[in-house]
């Protein structure tokens, strides 16, 4: 967001920043200066001009009442663009030339059919952007201008009127130029010629003195080659879930500025919540001020609005100003994760002789990443996250770009996919490396939502070139991202890359013998040298750790040199682990790892999103040539169709939409019970107490699956579509992740009835931080009729943060008191009722639902009542048990269900749907609301 108007500060970030403070002043240190309130007065930015310091106070009057700056907004629609061939067109900025040619009707929309192949001449050519604009007098008597872009995408020419003034060649940095008076007129012309970045990229990578793979992205993406020579969002080129547009345009804020040279302005750079002081119960809080102006002198105020601290230092200013603040810890409240307790946030508010600088909103937290060892008797190190001297059990995933355009996507649909990931218990989201930085929003809402951020630095998948001056852009990107978002108390880690020690120590690429040891000097060059200690330049303190790269070994890694010899070792750090040779619903299947931060498997959206890139039903089936080009990882839809098989019923229906929308409902339920299974390997063995003696296995303390959002319509691993809608793996996903929540698990997996070493474990795990006492109740049900064959219930207390193992059952014992003559007549179903007020349940298949004799359950909504404006209850009846009903809404309703993907095992059930907007209109009538279960699959 930029203001318009006079009396408005600069934040340049063009120029790499000096870490070298002339001053330095601690809280502290200066308890004369030091003021403490418990009521003050609100400064308000609004009513305040910028402050100027300077020696005499005569001066400083006088500069106060004629400084002024003036900002000119060059965003908006009267931008053309043009590839000087075939396109020519008016458009608005933000805006890339597929957005801008899409509103101009010279396009259709970019995400629709074999758009991403049949549009992909655009991006292969130079286009050049122009606006035209008027300057006033006023503003012209200014003595210096700037032109700021906020983001520009990405390799460009700037010349303004028939001034040249320099080049951009990253997304992923801001730009500020000078402007000098004589290139400015009444009557302006900016002109913006960008080249294209795909052929940028190839010629980098032609004109660098060694190879540099991957080259390509493999055939089936249909992507574009040498994406790691160019610093832009990796994705772009394609990646194996989503398409290759490689945008071209200004998707961010630009400005002309003008001020004059006789006004002094500070910027806030930075303010880092840097470490607690446990000795003195005080929190270091740093902040980095700027300036463009010479030596002078200034009289700082740093306010914690709503606090009763305030802190004043008159000091000498030279360029950059660092201050640590020592804040006492009885004056805040901490920040903590969802699900631990409340996320308290502080303004930060900093002046200058009583004159509105700048702020920062801050939480107070700790973060510690804990690698101990175990002992002598067993092997590896742990690898969980303690946040205010708790240790956190992480259930999180992995989040990607939420569209190819980023000027598509509102603050409202990051605002309901972070709130559906607070509504579904996690407590960390990863930003994958492939992708991009988010804009600040998108942090702002995780701090309010207490959604814990692992952030990638963008190196994702390949090796990259290391000359200086890719090196030197690195280190730019680094230092800015970092000072930009040091102050979000949702960001707990830093890390490298996404996979590329990896792919150095396992040698993805093919790199001979004697390449390699220049490979690995490269990597360390890159991750070590460059972008690790540009984290410490300005991230200093102890409240956000560092890993190198996901997955790594973590200390064991830093041990090996930064290249561990298995970067995958479930003994050490994180681990990446798809297995879809093997039966996904089998727990068995799965490594049991310190942390696990990459694990899923696909699925296909609903026919509602498939419609919003199609309407050709041909293209609406499993073998369709339009699936499987949206189908970007080789013999996915293959290996799809192959777990499903093995657990669940196929269609027979010969009406080929119905098969097809039975197909996506089949994918979601496998994708779902799959999330579950490997959810419930973790949970399970995330006591220490769990680590087995023999393998050194257990004590998993964190889970991200990937991947929570999509960038399109497209079968992919996402839990949400890309309309927001939930699939069942997110259902199931809020479920699995529950605070307390019980496991039941059947060893060996699916054992046969006559196996007599068979046996039903009982688990319950408890991640509040309060003790929890509650009723474990299990019930053997059958599928014919609503009838319970058998009921065991054990009284369960546990400690805060703990997991009990309740009880084990010889399997065979079990069903014999039972009238279960085969393993495919009966269901274990479990529920725990805790602190008399909250419910969940566990059901437990004895053998694949396929091989289940499925009765019509005569599924039935019996009533539709609107409770409030946005919540709506639904009164299910049946005749018989159900698995897996699934209750689904038409498109133009927006929202989610209090549950869905669910088993009836009792005649009346009630459900909610949440709308994200108030429904105005609600008529039962009218109400377009759909219910169906496994049964339906089975019928013809």
């Amino acid at each position: 967001m930029h203001n318009q108007g006079k009396n408005l500060h600069i934040f340049q970030f063009s120029r790499s920043p000096s870490t070298n403070s002339s001053s330095e002043s601690e809280s502290e240190s200066k308890s004369s200066k030091r003021k403490r309130h418990h009521k003050h007065r609100h400064h308000s930015s609004k009513s305040k001009k910028h402050s100027s310091c300077i020696v005499f106070f005569v001066i400083a009057f006088l500069l106060f009442s004629l400084s002024h700056s003036i900002r000119i907004p060059l965003t908006g629609d009267n931008w053309f663009i043009t590839d000087n061939r075939s396109y020519f067109a008016q458009g608005q900025i933000p805006g890339t030339i597929h957005t801008i040619l899409l509103a101009a009707n010279q396009i259709t929309e970019p995400y629709w059919d074999f758009n991403d192949i049949n549009l992909r001449s655009l991006v292969y050519s130079s286009w050049t952007f122009t606006k035209n604009f008027s300057l006033t007098q006023d503003f012209l008597t200014s003595t210096q201008f700037i032109l700021h872009f906020d983001q520009i995408d990405t390799v460009a020419n700037i010349t303004l009127n028939e001034c040249f003034l320099g080049q951009t060649n990253s997304m992923f940095i801001p730009y500020t130029f000078n402007v000098i008076r004589s290139c400015l007129q009444l009557n302006n012309q900016l002109r913006i010629d960008f080249q294209s970045p795909i052929v940028y990229a190839l010629n980098q990578a032609k004109a660098y003195n060694d190879s540099v793979p991957p080259d390509c992205t493999p055939d089936v993406q249909h992507g574009e080659c040498h994406v790691q020579f160019i610093r832009k969002e990796p994705c772009s080129f394609s990646w194996d879930w989503g398409p290759a547009f490689a945008p071209i345009g200004i998707p961010g804020d630009l400005f002309l500025e003008g001020t004059n040279h006789t006004d002094i302005f500070i910027q806030l750079e930075s303010v880092n919540v840097a470490s607690y002081q446990s000795t003195s119960n005080k929190w270091q809080v740093d902040v980095l001020l700027s300036s463009n102006n010479d030596l002078f002198d200034c009289q700082l105020k740093f306010i914690l609005e709503n606090t009763s601290f305030i802190y004043d230092t008159s000091i000498r200013f030279d360029r950059n100003l660092s201050i640590s603040l020592l804040i006492p810890d009885q004056d805040i409240q901490l920040w903590w994760p969802n699900g631990y307790g409340d996320q308290k946030l502080y303004k930060l508010s900093i002046y200058n002789q009583e004159q509105f600088i700048g702020s920062r909103t801050i939480g107070f937290r700790t973060v510690e990443l804990i690698q101990h060892d175990y002992g002598s008797t067993i092997n590896g190190t742990s690898f969980y996250f303690l946040v205010n001297y708790q240790s956190i059990f992480i259930k999180g995933s992995n989040w990607i770009p939420a569209d190819a355009f980023q000027e598509r996507v509102t603050d409202e649909q990051l605002e309901r996919l972070l709130r559906s990931a607070q509504l579904a218990n996690m407590n960390m989201l990863r930003i994958w490396g492939g992708g991009i930085y988010e804009r600040n929003s998108f942090y702002e809402i995780a701090d309010r939502l207490g959604i814990m951020l692992w952030h990638d630095f963008m190196f994702a998948c390949s090796l990259y070139p290391i000359d200086d001056l890719f090196l030197k852009n690195v280190h730019d990107e680094v230092i800015y991202q970092v000072k930009r978002l040091q102050s979000h108390a949702s960001i707990v880690l830093w890390a490298g890359n996404n996979e590329n020690e990896a792919a150095v120590a396992q040698n993805w690429y093919d790199v001979s013998e004697e390449q390699m040891p220049k490979v690995k000097d490269d990597y360390r060059k890159l991750y070590v040298d460059i972008i690790m200690n540009s984290v410490k330049e300005v991230d200093k303190g102890n409240n956000r750790p560092f890993v190198t790269s996901s997955p790594s070994n973590g200390l064991e890694t830093i041990k090996e040199n930064y290249i561990a010899k298995d970067p995958g070792d479930p003994l050490y750090g994180d681990v990446h682990f798809y297995g879809y040779q093997n039966d996904s619903w089998d727990p068995t299947t799965y490594p049991i790892t310190r942390f696990l931060s990459e694990t899923g498997i696909q699925s296909l959206p609903s026919l509602d999103t498939w419609y919003q890139a199609t309407n050709d039903t041909s293209n609406l089936n499993m073998n369709s040539s339009f699936l499987l080009h949206r189908e970007h990882s080789q013999n996915q839809i293959t290996a799809m169709i192959y777990h499903i098989q093995s657990n669940l019923p196929v269609p027979i229906t010969n009406d080929s939409l119905k098969n097809f929308t039975q197909w996506i409902y089949l994918s979601q339920i496998n994708q779902a019970m799959t999330l579950k299974s490997i959810s419930d390997v973790c949970r399970v063995h995330s006591s220490v107490n769990m680590i087995n003696p023999n393998t050194s296995q257990g004590h998993t303390m964190g889970l991200m699956y990937w991947q929570i959002n999509d960038i399109w319509q497209a079968p992919t691993w996402s839990s949400i579509e890309y309309n927001l809608k939930w699939k069942m793996a997110h259902y199931y996903v809020k479920h699995m992740y529950e605070p307390v929540y019980p496991i039941v698990i059947l060893t060996p997996y699916l054992a046969n009835l006559t196996d007599k070493n068979a046996r039903i474990s009982f688990y319950v795990i408890n991640n509040l931080l309060n003790e929890t006492h509650g009723q474990l109740m299990c019930l053997v049900h059958t599928l014919n009729k609503f009838s319970v064959q058998l009921s065991i219930a054990y009284d369960v207390a546990l400690d805060l943060t703990s997991m009990q193992h309740v009880a084990d059952l010889s399997y065979t014992s079990l069903m014999k008191r039972t009238s279960c003559s085969n393993d495919n007549h009966c269901i274990l179903h479990c529920s725990f009722d805790y602190n008399h007020q909250h419910y969940i349940d566990q059901t437990l298949f004895l053998t694949q639902p396929k091989n289940y004799q499925l009765y019509q359950p005569n599924l039935h909504i019996e009533n539709i009542q609107q409770i409030t404006s946005t919540d709506i209850v639904i009164r299910i009846t049946a005749t018989r048990p159900a698995l897996f009903v699934w209750l689904d809404i038409s498109a133009n309703r927006s929202g989610y269900f209090s549950k869905n993907g669910f088993h009836m095992f009792e005649p009346i059930i009630t459900v909610t749907f949440h709308s994200w907007v108030p429904i105005t209109d609600f008529d039962r009538a009218n109400f377009d609301l759909r219910i169906s279960s496994l049964f339906d699959v089975t019928q013809p």
